[in-house]
């Protein structure tokens, strides 16, 4: 569900994946799992509609700079940053919680060999892929690109991270039928800047925009949204299977998109937005069908939410 832990403020702003359905033109209800707005190494577990029942669900040893929800499952990612006295000493981990055990705490899935570690997200099946974007060595030399800690590496005391592919990533997205990893890209070496997504069954890489981030599959992993990388800022619907029938939605405001997601029925886009005259972020919920953009939750928290 996403991470990106860029500068400041959007370092820390999260992926979002709001997985509860909400009904037309009704702004989404349900349960979500956000990062406490003081404390960046906890994340807190709360009702959309009323913030002040928040509960703590689980404390990290280091700050937060991504997270995501498995979709359906158990299990949440989070990438973390460990800060040394020095660039050349801080890197990032990733780490897995457990819903269902939460009294087993965190999971070190990465043992400090990454400098710098974007976004990660869960599959179905729980294999965790994670995007390396690593500028400093730390052990040894570390290709920049995606990596995959298959499912059947995670129980072990040093799951072992395979290399997918060679490129400059930044923010991804499994799709819901576990098929496909969507993943943004600066332009470097290995890849144009844009939007990919890499099937895992063959292997290839299919590139999906030049001008787009934040990549986020629908319910049915039949259509990818994301956010257009040049101002105005917009978001982009395509389709993924036969014809793209690409089409674009304005936000009403003119402000930065942090996050993006769907419902889980697929009829709602979910965004937020952080304005540079305030601190606080703000979601809006667009109807697909009708293009009504409506206010939701408002700005009682200041970190990006992941619904569940």
């Amino acid at each position: 569900m996403k991470s990106s832990f860029k500068k400041a403020l959007k370092t820390i702003c999260l992926s979002l994946v709001l997985l509860l359905p909400v009904a037309t033109h009704a702004a989404p209800t349900g349960e979500i799992i956000f990062q406490h707005p003081k404390d960046y190494s906890e994340l807190w577990i709360g009702n959309v509609n009323d913030g002040q029942t928040a509960q703590p669900l689980f404390r990290l040893p280091h700050d937060i700079t991504a997270f995501s929800v498995q979709r359906d499952g158990r299990y949440i990612v989070a990438v973390v940053k460990i800060k040394g006295k020095d660039e050349l000493d801080t890197f990032h981990d990733v780490y897995l919680l457990d819903r269902k055990n939460p009294n087993a705490g965190a999971k070190r899935l990465t043992q400090g060999e990454y400098s710098e570690l974007y976004d990660a997200d869960v599959s179905p099946d729980g294999d965790v892929v994670f995007t390396n974007h690593s500028f400093v060595v730390l052990k040894h030399p570390l290709e920049r690109g995606l990596y995959l800690i298959p499912n059947t590496e995670i129980e072990r005391k040093e799951p072992i991270a395979e290399l997918l592919l060679k490129n400059n990533p930044f923010q991804v997205d499994w799709a819901p039928n576990g098929k496909q990893i969507a993943y943004s890209t600066d332009a470097g070496i290995f890849s144009d800047a844009g939007v990919f997504i890499f099937n895992t069954t063959t292997k290839k890489v299919s590139q999906i925009t030049r001008d787009g981030d934040l990549p986020v599959f629908s319910p049915n992993s039949k259509q990818l949204a994301f956010r257009t990388r040049t101002e105005p800022y917009k978001l982009g619907i395509v389709s993924v299977v036969g014809p793209r029938n690409l089409r674009f939605i304005e936000p009403e405001e003119d402000s930065y998109i942090e996050s993006l997601t769907w419902s889980a029925d697929g009829r709602y886009l979910v965004y937020t937005m952080l304005n540079d005259w305030d601190p606080a972020y703000t979601n809006f919920a667009v109807h697909l069908e009708s293009g009504v953009i409506e206010r939701v939750i408002g700005n009682i928290f200041k970190r990006w939410f992941v619904g569940v």
